[in-house]
């Protein structure tokens, strides 16, 4: 932007821009430009979150001084999530578009963070805290050159970058990260400093007009369009002597608000279903409202905004593990929800549950629900209780998401007497690594793969999210079961999208190559999870195919642990960590299964999980089978020092059930008693197992040593008899 066209797009009119204007009417632009900066510099509105520094500290040491020291030389070093990190040094002057990052690890990422300036809050640390203005004039150095080498593209978004190359400057989302956050805070906190020159504030003005421009122009979708118009909003409030400025503002509100309608889930989740950005989407909203109300300009926000808001908050709280944390599903990690929640309860103070995960116990009261289906997400979540101490898992039967996406639908993740126990493994570094195909992969989660094959749900977009417009309590298309009593759980999902692998990987091996992926269609998986409150679970897998092949099923179990061993007789698998709780998992007897314990595995990829990136024993069950096979596991987790009580997970045989429509089990304690287990494909169907009989999909009856029932539970039919009597 040239500097007519600065003035051009302010409003001289204000009266705030009186000398701007008669020295642009005199043809002074010099004179212009020194009254527009000396108007920034002294206004005491629009405000921003974090003020000017004013009153500088001198003389403190921190450990941010070394790094600002060697931005200052051009040296700039990013690295994301577990790999490596790359340095890249410049001479006199950035190459906004150089890559230093090579081979499999080669990332867009790098390119990104450089023109998203994040060296820019490194080096307003080291200003603010020595006070020593070589920093600010470093700061300015770099964001003009900036400016100067990177014009606005006019025919294009930036988005079409030909990736692993090119320059990222304009790229949508780094335009609206730049406007949102790094940007404000670098001139808002060292705008008193003299580096800040007449045309480095004119500069940097012009190019917030372009920036803004831009985005009204480009828009996108999913989080990146949450945060371009942050980045639009806050360019909008932030600079009022734009003559666009409140248009600026009026679009960035009306995208921001459709989003609520058109890319969050009634149940609140955030549609891509990956925890760090959906927390991102919540936060932008919150960081919407938070900057209205600080400059007086609430009026502008629709009036139900806040309320349509609650429900984001809802699912966070909902899905949250007792430590606090949320579990990273799809291109995420583990996040803390407590600070966030903080937020959610000072904007509904009613909402005592806020509150109480937020502060950890120590304050408001225990949520309503203990535990909860959410099928719009398919996020259903088994609790024995709110405390610290309770038992959690988080069983994923929901849509692929719409962007960020993990081959992992049937996956869970476990967390029991304040240790998780059964992990994601989390997200990698966007590159093209290994280690990157296996967080996206089903093998870096916990499902079933089929002939060393996984999910395959990608070339599907039918699968990613469910069909518009959402409305009701649950989606019309939606499979998935879910029964909710005092003493169990259960819920019961499918999945029946094939299962592939990239064509290299079956030419290795010899395999036909089918479009670029090597495919297995016409099988079936269903997966059902019996919670028998407040112990542990049963997982009972049915792998259904529909052609004569024998076919090899592996299950797969990422364990939180530093160690887990085998036992060979038994096949289960137990951790060991000393003080912390431990988890067993009991497979049911059967002379065909194999199991091995795989932890840091390079080539296939496998027992790895990242925060921080590292080698984590991984239990593999693998079966052959034809037609019809049953997979079934307890998982019983223990308190530190406890002896695992559950001696075996026994079949047992069915009656008036067809084939292998149904399965029974015993599971066996060291104290005598005995949980007789049924699961059934057709429910309506009287099956008859031992002593017992229903027609009910799942039924689960607990027996104590004398015999005795201590608690019985049926889910989809109509009785449960004992020697042809009621249970009760």
């Amino acid at each position: 932007m040239t500097d007519s066209e600065l003035f051009e797009a302010l409003d001289l009119e204000l009266p705030e821009m009186q000398a701007v204007k008669t020295a642009v009417a005199a043809e002074d632009l010099a004179a212009a430009k020194r009254a527009l900066a000396n108007h920034i510099r002294t206004r005491e509105a629009p405000k921003w979150v974090r003020q000017r520094s004013g009153g500088r500290r001198r003389g403190r040491e921190t450990d941010i001084l070394e790094e600002a020291e060697k931005l200052l030389r051009r040296e700039f070093t990013f690295g994301f999530h577990g790999a490596p990190s790359y340095t890249a040094s410049f001479g006199d002057r950035i190459d906004w578009g150089a890559n230093p990052t090579e081979g499999e690890y080669k990332t867009h990422l790098w390119n990104e963070s450089l023109n998203r300036h994040f060296h820019f809050a490194t080096l307003v640390r080291a200003y603010t805290e020595t006070g020593e203005d070589r920093f600010a004039e470093g700061l300015v150095r770099d964001w003009v050159d900036w400016v100067e080498q990177n014009p606005r593209p006019m025919d294009s978004s930036g988005n079409d970058v030909k990736w692993p190359y090119g320059c990222y400057a304009w790229q949508t989302l780094t335009t609206g990260i730049r406007l949102e956050n790094t940007w404000p805070n670098a001139l808002y906190r060292c705008l008193g400093s003299p580096a800040f020159t007449d045309n480095a504030v004119a500069a940097i003005l012009g190019s917030v007009c372009d920036q803004a421009r831009h985005l009204v122009k480009w828009p996108t979708g999913h989080n990146w369009l949450t945060e371009e118009c942050m980045g639009l909003y806050t360019a909008g409030m932030l600079f009022p002597e734009f003559r666009e400025a409140a248009g600026w503002r009026r679009t960035a509100i009306e995208r921001l608000y459709g989003q609520l309608t058109d890319e969050v889930y009634p149940d609140g989740a955030e549609y891509e279903l990956a925890a760090g950005y959906g927390n991102w989407v919540v936060r932008n909203f919150v960081n919407l409202l938070d900057r209205a109300r600080l400059n007086g300009l609430e009026a502008e926000l629709p009036d139900d905004l806040v309320p349509r808001m609650e429900k984001m908050f809802g699912y966070v709280m909902s899905v949250s593990m007792p430590d606090g944390r949320m579990p990273g599903l799809n291109d995420s990690g583990n996040a803390d929800v407590k600070g966030l929640l903080e937020t959610g309860h000072g904007l509904f103070p009613n909402r005592e549950d806020f509150l109480y995960v937020a502060s950890e116990r120590a304050q408001g009261k225990a949520p309503a629900e203990i535990s909860i289906g959410l099928p719009w997400s398919g996020h259903y979540v088994m609790r024995s209780g709110w405390d610290a101490e309770a038992l959690f898992m988080l069983f994923d039967s929901g849509p692929y998401g719409s962007a960020h996406q993990h081959e992992d639908k049937l996956h869970f993740v476990v967390s029991a007497y304040g240790k998780q126990l059964v992990l994601d493994p989390g997200n990698f570094s966007y590159d093209a690594s290994r280690w990157r195909r296996y967080v996206l992969t089903t093998p870096g989660h916990n499902t079933v793969m089929v002939d060393g094959m996984g999910q395959h749900r990608r070339g599907k977009r039918e699968t990613y999210f469910w069909p518009r417009p959402w409305q009701g309590d649950a989606p019309t298309e939606n499979d998935t079961l879910w029964v909710n009593k005092p003493d169990f759980d259960y819920a019961r999902g499918t999945y029946r999208d094939g299962y592939g692998r990239p064509e290299a990987r079956a030419r290795e091996e010899g395999r036909p190559e089918r479009g670029g992926y090597e495919m297995v269609t016409g099988i079936t998986h269903t997966r059902r999870v019996l919670f028998l409150k407040p112990d542990y679970w049963v997982i009972a897998d049915t792998m259904a195919a529909d052609d004569d092949a024998e076919h090899v099923y592996e299950s797969l179990f990422h364990l939180d642990a530093v160690e887990a061993q085998a036992d060979e007789s038994a096949l289960s698998v137990t951790t060991h960590d000393a003080d912390s709780a431990n988890l067993a998992i009991v497979p049911m007897a059967d002379g065909g299964l194999r199991v091995r314990i795989v932890s840091g595995q390079d080539d296939p990829v496998q027992g790895w999980a990242n925060d921080p990136w590292r080698p984590v024993p991984t239990a593999v069950y693998s079966k052959a089978g034809r037609h019809t096979t049953w997979l079934a596991y307890a998982l019983y987790p223990t308190r530190p020092g406890q002896i695992m009580p559950v001696i075996s997970v026994e079949p047992a045989p069915t009656e008036k059930a067809e084939g292998d429509d149904a399965l029974a089990l015993v599971v066996r304690f060291a104290d005598g008693r005995a949980d007789h287990l049924l699961f059934s494909c057709r429910p309506g169907q009287p099956v008859t197992f031992g002593n017992f009989s229903t027609d009910a999909e799942a039924a689960a009856i607990r027996l104590r040593e004398d015999g005795t029932a201590e608690q019985t539970f049926f889910a989809e039919g109509s009785f449960l008899h004992r020697d042809g009597a009621p249970v009760r």
